[in-house]
């Protein structure tokens, strides 16, 4: 199994969101493109515009403006996105409620990115996980890391089958 570009995988933070707001089709390539390291060739698209109108609809992601979405809203689908693969939009929907009543959008998401890659490194280099990287002992960040842990296990057990199936069937 090649990890080196998960080894290597980057979040863009915060800041470096797209500056202009987006349409639905551009959120979508834009999602894309971050996640296509970790994606298993083949898969099915994780992430449709219906479910985002959906989760706007949940009230779980912010209603675009004028169709077009911030990297505020972009920031909330690629938690909810990171999250739906572990979860139930409701029960993501309780954790964004709790999350963003101790913390902001823009610390929220930064942290995730932070943990996201490191949690990557660990899984996928063998190393042992170093604590996280929070500067505070809020509860509230074990549903961001444990949501993080589950997701890039998840991750690493598909491309392990998939491996498994390629020389299996080879």
């Amino acid at each position: 199994m090649d990890n080196q570009e998960i080894l290597n995988f980057k979040m863009p933070r915060y800041e470096h969101l797209p500056l202009v707001d987006l349409y639905i089709d551009q959120v979508l390539e834009y999602i894309d493109t971050i996640f296509a390291p970790l994606q298993l060739s083949g898969s099915e698209k994780l992430l449709t515009a219906s479910m985002i109108n959906n989760y706007v609809k949940k009230g779980v992601v912010p209603a675009p403006v004028k169709k077009k979405y911030s990297r505020r809203h972009i920031a909330y689908i690629i938690i909810v996105y990171i999250s739906k693969q572990i979860f139930t939009i409701d029960e993501i929907s309780r954790m964004i409620q709790v999350q963003m009543s101790t913390f902001d959008i823009k610390t929220t998401y930064d942290y995730m990115c932070g943990e996201l890659e490191e949690i990557l490194y660990s899984v996928f280099s063998g190393r042992p996980l170093a604590p996280d990287s929070t500067k505070t002992n809020a509860p509230e960040r074990y549903f961001v890391r444990n949501t993080l842990v589950a997701f890039v296990h998840k991750i690493y057990t598909q491309k392990l089958l998939n491996l498994y199936f390629k020389e299996y069937e080879g």
